[in-house]
């Protein structure tokens, strides 16, 4: 266990860590030997531990340098691996962003040298890491090529250097105290849309909000879902980070459109697909859409995944279950003149024009002047991905991510989502985590980062395992940071993290340090008994009664959460009885609280009047945004989204009870969003043609090292 303990460490992995009750929980050794080996290290049994510690250790040394290093304003320190004893000469060439090149040389004695280690795997020859000053004063993704000799010896690779402003766009404490509204797309249906929503009432909802002062609209995830054959509507298992749902684009629609109290999504997409094929056919025997389309594909991930998604519908089966030739021999389509044999072009060109129009219609939104978008960017992708088959060496396809145990799940979550290999990524400069970030900031006003606790580490699961047996694989968080504060800055998008739950102490400060908002959600703050008041929102948070994880406020309000939780076999019938004696008490307390503070009329009934003064409590709070849930503003007592479970409760598929546009004339909405407005300054969030801060101003500039 010491060698695979000290492997553990080397591979990045956290053996033991401290559970949501205070105590520490180790990981069994058969399910620390699954990870290090879905990490890529020889071990099937403990015993193998020692061996692969010493091939880690020679794989690291030998490596030369690290495949990425942070600027953060001030330069950076490219760390040479090489044994102490060793000199001999060294040069670099940094290619930068813009195309420019500097070249440096020198000899290695000249390097200062530090983290001295004794490797068994080099007989306990003495290795160091000697630094080269690495200049600095340009943004962007920039790239290394390094070599060095040492008597017979000769290394030489190519490090990624991510040059970022230490804060993000539109930090905390750099704008107004601003509010909006929350409401998933798919909840909101209107005469013609069918079950769903889509972009068009996305559109007029931000209208309204923008005309009531709002700043933002945040929404869930909007990415590509599966939802013909396999069918999985998720937002939060998407497959692809890197495009967009087509259920949600706009359409000319004509004829029955199919409706139902829940949202059947193969019915759904099957009607609006026959219109998308329709529309996009005619755009591609139109010269000028035409031309404008096969610009769109010049990216060749566009057309490659359309003929993903093409293979995907004539197969009708994840791409696992494909024929070989296709699960593993598909060529990268880097042009629709030259489709993989066998492919049917009409459906790629479908999913051409379906990805060109989504993404045309989020910028005219953006550019129209109404509330900006605030919109969610999952943890991960489905195992059925497009990402996954096409890129399969960047995840870990042996493991899945998901959360160690606490009070709401005590057997800890699976969440099925192959988690991508640090070390792979770092390889690519995190080319494809930026790709994701660069696909949502350009329409977005905020980004919200779906358990911002995985920048820093991932619970992994390994397979056969429960979820309690799973284990921490840290992550290189500064340079993952770095992607998102430059990618905010050239997109005038500012970004929030989702902290709750299992939160690392060192997490939040490094939020705060890089300008990351925080998220505060008030059902988590309730006052506990008479004379409390709720827990208060810091300044730094995107604060909400809930979120789409929680029950709405009606829901809390009758304890159907708590009735919803015993139902599910996750509590007991005592513990069910313990939380609506608790929530009663909670519930009195708010009424206390609101009727002692006026914040709200005392001629309303308990539950409205406890909605309104919850709802001007937080308007009223130092929380720099504020989050309406649209559902609660007729007190909806029925969640989105029950997590922990799938097929037993229906996630993601209700449409709003009532029309979104009742907000405005409902007179206990308007008076709901009348408490919230008065409280808040009117402001529309900055768009991305507006100037943004400059980074140079910053003091807080640091350097990293290279992560190990």
């Amino acid at each position: 266990m010491d060698a695979l303990s000290a492997l553990a460490v080397r591979a990045g992995v956290e053996a033991s860590y401290t559970g949501w009750n205070g105590e520490p929980v180790h990981a069994p050794p058969d399910a620390l030997c699954a990870i290090v080996r879905a990490l890529g290290h020889d071990v099937q049994r403990p015993d193998d531990a020692a061996k692969a510690l010493r091939a880690a250790e020679r794989a690291h040394w030998e490596a030369g340098a690290a495949p990425a290093i942070v600027d953060w304003g001030a330069g950076a320190r490219l760390p040479l691996r090489v044994a102490a004893e060793d000199d001999g000469d060294w040069e670099l060439e940094i290619r930068f962003e813009s195309g420019r090149t500097e070249r440096r040389e020198g000899r290695l004695f000249d390097l200062p040298a530090r983290d001295h280690a004794w490797p068994d795997a080099f007989g306990g020859r003495v290795h160091c890491k000697r630094d080269i000053a690495v200049p600095g004063g340009e943004l962007g993704y920039h790239t290394i090529a390094w070599r060095f000799t040492a008597g017979a010896l000769r290394r030489e690779g190519t490090t990624h250097v991510i040059a970022a402003p230490p804060r993000a766009w539109g930090a905390p404490g750099e704008g107004a105290r601003r509010w909006g509204l929350f409401a998933p797309v798919h909840a909101l249906r209107a005469d013609g849309t069918g079950d769903t929503g889509d972009l068009g009432t996305l559109a007029r909802l931000r209208a309204i909000a923008s005309e009531r002062g709002a700043s933002y609209v945040a929404t869930l995830p909007l990415l590509a879902a599966f939802l013909d054959e396999p069918c999985q509507p998720s937002p939060y298992s998407p497959a692809s980070r890197l495009f967009w749902n087509e259920l949600y684009l706009p359409l000319d629609a004509r004829g029955p459109a199919p409706r139902g109290e829940l949202i059947d999504y193969r019915a759904q997409y099957a009607w609006r697909r026959a219109v998308i094929d329709r529309d996009a056919a005619a755009a591609w025997n139109d010269p000028v859409r035409a031309n404008e389309l096969r610009a769109f594909a010049a990216d060749e991930r566009v057309t490659d995944y359309a003929v993903f998604r093409a293979i995907g519908e004539a197969e009708r089966t994840s791409w696992t279950a494909w024929p070989a030739e296709l699960r593993d021999g598909v060529p990268v389509a880097r042009s629709i003149d030259e489709l993989p044999d066998g492919v049917d072009r009409a459906r790629v060109l479908t999913h051409i024009y379906a990805q060109h129009a989504m993404d045309r219609e989020l910028g005219a939104q953006a550019r129209a002047g109404a509330a900006g978008l605030y919109v969610d960017l999952p943890v991960g992708v489905s195992c059925d991905a497009y990402e996954v088959w096409r890129d399969r060496s960047l995840f870990a396809l042996a493991a899945a991510a998901g959360a160690p145990p606490d009070p709401l799940f005590l057997g800890g979550q699976d969440w099925g989502l192959p988690p991508i290999l640090p070390e792979r990524s770092r390889a690519t400069g995190h080319a494809y985590f930026a790709a994701c970030v660069r696909h949502h900031m350009r329409h977005a006003s905020m980004l919200r980062i779906d358990h911002a606790m995985g920048l820093w580490r991932l619970y992994w699961v390994p397979p056969g395992f429960g979820a309690k047996d799973g284990v921490y694989v840290r992550y290189p968080a500064d340079e993952l940071c770095a992607v998102l504060t430059l990618e905010s800055h050239r997109h005038a998008c500012a970004v929030a993290g989702e902290d709750l739950g299992t939160v690392p102490e060192h997490v939040r400060p490094a939020m705060a340090r890089h300008g990351f908002y925080r998220l505060h959600v008030m059902e988590f703050a309730m006052p506990a008994r008479a004379g409390d008041a709720p827990g208060a929102a810091p300044p730094d948070s995107v604060a909400s009664l809930n979120t789409h994880d929680t029950p709405t406020f009606g829901g809390w309000w009758h304890g159907t959460d708590v009735d919803d939780r015993r139902a599910l076999g996750l509590i007991t019938e005592e513990r069910a009885r313990d939380e609506h004696a608790e929530r009663l008490v909670s519930r009195a307390a708010l009424l206390d609280y609101v009727d002692r503070e006026k914040l709200a009329p005392r001629e309303l009934p308990d539950e409205p009047r406890a909605l309104h003064g919850a709802q001007a409590d937080l308007a009223a709070s130092a929380a720099e945004v504020v989050l309406v849930t649209v559902e609660d503003l007729w007190l909806e007592p029925k969640p989105q989204n029950v997590p922990g479970t799938s097929t037993d409760r229906p996630n993601w598929r209700r449409a709003f009870a009532k029309p979104f546009e009742s907000i405005t004339i409902e007179p206990s909405a308007i008076a709901a969003l009348d408490a919230v407005e008065s409280r808040r300054p009117s402001s529309v969030s900055r768009r991305p043609e507006d100037p943004a801060p400059d980074p140079e101003t910053d003091d807080g500039r640091r350097t990293t090292d290279d992560g190990q």
